[in-house]
């Protein structure tokens, strides 16, 4: 048996906030969900995969347009033509899709209900599959539906399809569920959406966040996509493939020889040129200087104006080597702080105990279950982020109170 399980397309997406990019380039991002999606349905025909499970949140929002309606219609149509049966359910950004859906899917797609259905196919093969879950009826699913999945039925392989996020405790909104109350149900593989961060919750069987196909803002960096899902040894073995348009980075560079914005631009276009991408990356950078621009040229780069100038007169540069900033940040080396301001050793004391895993996410709580959120909380470069701004912060702070006793 093989199948893919892809979840959060979020067609339509504004992709808001890229004015400055040439306009070519603001085509293909604004294209970029609609292009990754496509890759979906490619490798399914490719595959000649047995079904195809698409786990919520296939629209951005509610109100479809015309154009991601009728695309969604053609995709489904080229899977019909191939035989490929399609099982989707509807996430909080495009719940009670069937209120706005105003052309009838072809005949080879379910449409999950609001309550826990069940979807049973027959494959070419000769094998029975049994496929539960649920479409969202509004914005919000504040109920466990996880104990409405039936119990593993007699079929060769059963798998559920849940668009949600592990119970917080506290006031969740997004289908909580329970890892452990999963397991309890037997089934072969558990189709997650919501998350635009993949992430393997249990190995076997396979509990998983495919995340989205396409990353939409700096928040959602690295390669997005699904999985090719194969049958092997009697356990059903996930293989991720990529599916992005775009790609957004996070980056970090120290520049030792900067003391002016002209010196800022050819030191921005070397790295640049050496920094050069496979594909389009829009990358949000963060330029340390080991010297103060002066504060005119500080305030240039704080309202944009000097990016956007830099982006137009670089635009070949940065097109050779697939790589537009889309936001540039500078800052001093770290200042060490020392007494009699704060006692560097109580400082990285405090960093150790309050900049701790458990801490961070209790801190943010149910806000982890937010996509982006939750994809920046788990980058690996948000630790350090965060230690950096609270440190200025607390420098800044200092300052200030110095200040007051002068």
């Amino acid at each position: 048996m093989k199948f893919i399980h892809a979840a959060d397309l979020h067609l339509d997406s504004p992709f808001l906030g890229l004015t400055n990019l040439p306009n070519a380039v603001l085509t293909t991002v604004r294209q970029a969900t609609f292009t990754a999606a496509t890759k979906v349905f490619d490798r399914a025909i490719a595959e000649h995969v047995d079904f195809v499970l698409l786990a919520g949140d296939l629209f951005d929002r509610a109100e479809q347009s015309v154009a991601a309606q009728a695309y969604l219609f053609q995709q489904f149509d080229r899977l019909d033509q191939a035989e490929i049966p399609v099982v989707i359910s509807f996430g909080n950004h495009d719940f009670a899709t069937d209120q706005h859906q105003t052309v009838a899917y072809p005949n080879n797609v379910t449409t999950l209900g609001a309550e826990v259905t069940t979807k049973k196919l027959t494959l070419k093969s000769g094998e029975t599959v049994a496929i539960s879950g649920f479409s969202y009826p509004e914005r919000w699913v504040k109920r466990d539906l996880a104990a409405a999945f039936p119990i593993r039925s007699q079929v060769d392989w059963q798998i559920g399809m849940l668009h949600g996020a592990v119970a917080t405790g506290g006031d969740d909104h997004y289908a909580p569920f329970k890892v452990s109350e999963l397991l309890t149900k037997g089934y072969d593989y558990w189709a997650l959406g919501h998350i635009h961060h993949r992430q393997l919750l249990n190995d076997q069987p396979p509990i998983l966040y495919s995340g989205n196909t396409q990353g939409r803002s700096v928040n959602e960096t690295g390669a997005k996509g699904a999985y090719l899902v194969t049958s092997q040894n009697g356990n059903l073995v996930p293989s991720f493939f990529p599916t992005s348009a775009v790609l957004w980075e996070k980056a970090t560079v120290s520049l030792d020889k900067v003391t002016d914005l002209k010196s800022l631009g050819l030191a921005l276009t070397t790295w640049i040129e050496t920094h050069a991408a496979a594909k389009l990356t829009l990358t949000a950078l963060t330029v340390t200087l080991s010297q103060a621009l002066d504060a005119t040229e500080l305030t240039q780069i704080v309202s944009g104006d000097w990016l956007a100038l830099y982006l137009r007169t670089q635009q070949r540069h940065l097109l050779a080597a697939n790589r537009l900033l889309i936001r540039l940040q500078v800052q001093q080396a770290p200042v060490k702080l020392s007494a009699p301001q704060i006692d560097q050793q109580y400082w990285q004391q405090a960093q150790a105990e309050v900049f701790e895993p458990a801490n961070e996410r209790e801190t943010f709580g149910r806000l982890l279950q937010d996509p982006s959120l939750a994809d920046w909380f788990s980058h690996p470069g948000t630790d350090y982020e965060l230690r950096q701004q609270a440190e200025q912060a607390l420098t800044k702070l200092m300052g200030e109170e110095d200040n007051h006793a002068t």
